[in-house]
């Protein structure tokens, strides 16, 4: 029998060497955790090696936005094709939701362990996910596959930390830059490839699976043979027990958890699930608790979790930036990359999936080309507050464009999508700079990863929400309102059902029954504004968002004096003495 003293005595044992390993720890961190405000320091010679670092995670980004924007592209083709549109909507949802919970633990790990394993493994995770979607005999197989290609997605936190820490801090606008422009050339390649692959045939959305898979594995090879990082993590030599608590697991737990729930619950309401239902009101219920208690922990339990409190130490930019994030995340995933091209097809400017996608170039080559001046501005005058403001106010202008839509605006929608691309330059660009100069190197990519996070919950809240206002007032209002006037016009009622599978469709009204030109018009005309109704009050409820994120980036604070010349993580070959002068510095600024 053993001893109940020694028993006792291990178990203190275990408790002092638990509390030495959280002090132990903790010591570290606040060493780490000192805001960077480096004086200019010594210069880096930037060679080819740091500029193909920033090259690949361009095509990294070109990569995760080719995931979101095929899929919304063509995602009311692969409804045709599958069914169940209630449902279709989780194609898209899945792989934001799997940025939204996994972007920041993702990153943290990044900044404990190292990056290179990550960007490497898991977009391997993801082509296995885009070769399921390719294959899907259903609804649900497509649904899965497009979940494993969200871990990709995860990976944004540590792509865009990359090129960050491997140029000076005044170039931390052109690092973000490359990123976003690298993501608008996926958005571009996205939008025009899979509306010309779809176009082929009922089943050409498939080949849009297999072309992501084709990137995925292509990002995870450039990174084995290009990414070569010298300073692997500020934490080494760590017991395995540090290096867990260092992971924040009770923040982690909380916000994972918290996280999915919540998003789950959206995305069953109302479709599949009415909000009083079980389904809904139960997750929603904890997953809101949970997130409420994981605010609480990393306020009041630890000061150097996921939101690390020198995130705060020189004032506010961190939330309001992540704020303002998410409200982007909201216009883009949901509205502009999702409703618009819903729009030019149930208003009846457009007819097919390639004729939308070259629609869709009115606000994918703007926003590529108006990202080159913003960098340019914000890096040669420190400033990234005006560009930001000025963006937001023309998503303020957007939002209301679209609250107005009318189904007669057929050209007028190109203006509108020039400004949501002009727009869309500046927060991607600048808001994720503004993050990273909030937060420690030790922080970098964690930080990085909660800005995503906080954009990717906008887009997947955002596409919940405007889900259930259109598709509700969809359901209320199409059949009573276009039957009506199909029958009014001289439609035979028991053709109705018929008439309205064929609009469905986009084919078929050969088979409507007493069917004509006249009848035909009135009920297209009817469809068209009742779906403009419907967009019109999904847009609406975006406005008060944007008035709010544009008063958050219009009181940040100037981060002039971070932008100097030093290099967090070079990944040049330098002089033994520079060498060691960076080094020096890196240990005197913790």
């Amino acid at each position: 029998m053993a001893d109940p003293n020694q028993i006792q005595a291990d178990a203190s044992k275990d408790q002092e060497n638990h509390t030495t390993t959280i002090e132990h720890v903790k010591d570290i961190n606040n060493a780490l955790t000192q805001v960077n405000t480096y004086e200019d320091d010594v210069h880096v010679h930037l060679g080819w090696r740091s500029w193909l670092v920033v090259l690949v995670t361009l095509f990294s980004n070109i990569t995760q936005v080719y995931v979101v924007v095929a899929v919304g592209t063509v995602i009311a083709f692969i409804i045709r094709d599958l069914g169940q549109p209630g449902l279709a909507g989780w194609a898209i949802q899945g792989p934001l939701l799997m940025q939204s919970v996994l972007a920041p633990s993702v990153g943290r790990l990044s900044d404990v362990i190292g990056r290179k394993n990550l960007v490497v493994g898991l977009p391997l995770i993801a082509f296995a996910g885009a070769c399921i979607c390719a294959k899907s005999t259903g609804i649900n197989m497509l649904i899965g596959g497009s979940i494993l290609t969200g871990f990709s997605l995860s990976t944004l936190a540590i792509v865009q930390a990359i090129p960050s820490e491997v140029l000076p801090l005044k170039y931390r606008t052109i690092a973000n830059g490359s990123a976003f422009l690298g993501g608008a050339i996926g958005g571009l390649v996205g939008g025009l490839a899979a509306g010309a692959l779809t176009n082929q045939n009922v089943h050409g959305w498939r080949n849009t699976f297999w072309l992501q898979a084709a990137l995925q594995l292509t990002t995870s090879l450039l990174f084995i043979v290009s990414y070569f990082p010298k300073r692997r993590s500020d934490y080494e030599r760590l017991k395995i027990s540090e290096y867990l608590w260092l992971m924040d697991p009770i923040g982690t737990f909380l916000f994972i958890g918290g996280t999915t729930l919540v998003l789950l619950a959206f995305d069953w309401a109302p479709d599949t699930y009415p909000y009083s239902n079980v389904h809904v009101a139960a997750p929603m219920g904890i997953g809101f608790a949970l997130l409420v208690l994981f605010g609480l922990y990393e306020w009041k339990g630890r000061s150097d979790g996921l939101i690390a409190h020198a995130y705060f130490k020189n004032g506010y930019n961190f939330g309001l930036a992540t704020f303002a994030f998410g409200v982007e995340g909201w216009i883009f995933f949901s509205a502009v990359n999702s409703i618009t091209p819903q729009i030019a097809l149930n208003l009846g400017w457009e007819d097919d999936s390639w004729r939308i996608s070259i629609r869709q170039l009115a606000y994918q080559v703007p926003t590529i080309f108006a990202s080159i001046p913003i960098v340019w501005y914000s890096t040669k005058y420190k400033d990234l507050k005006s560009p930001l403001i000025v963006t937001y106010v023309l998503f303020l202008v957007i939002t209301i464009c679209f609250a107005t839509v009318k189904p007669s605006e057929n050209n007028s929608e190109y203006a509108f999508l020039l400004l949501s691309g002009l727009g869309q330059a500046g927060p991607l660009t600048l808001l994720v700079a503004l993050v990273q100069f909030t937060a420690p190197h030790a922080f970098l990519s964690t930080a990085t990863g909660l800005a995503f996070s906080a954009r990717a919950i906008g887009g997947a809240f955002g596409s919940a929400v405007l889900d259930a206002i259109i598709n509700g007032h969809i359901a209320s209002h199409l059949v009573p309102e276009v039957g009506g006037a199909a029958i009014n016009a001289g439609l035979p009622s028991s053709s109705v059902p018929t008439l309205l599978k064929a609009f469905d469709a986009g084919t078929g009204f050969d088979a409507v029954e007493g069917l004509n030109a006249t009848i035909l018009a009135a009920a297209s005309s009817q469809r068209h504004w009742t779906y403009a109704h419907a967009y019109r009050l999904g847009w609406s409820s975006i406005i008060p968002f944007v008035v709010l994120a544009l008063v958050a980036v219009a009181v940040t604070k100037s981060v002039k004096e971070q932008m100097t010349e030093h290099v967090e993580a070079p990944v040049e070959k330098m002089p033994l003495e520079s060498a060691k002068g960076v080094e020096g510095q890196e240990m005197n600024s913790v």
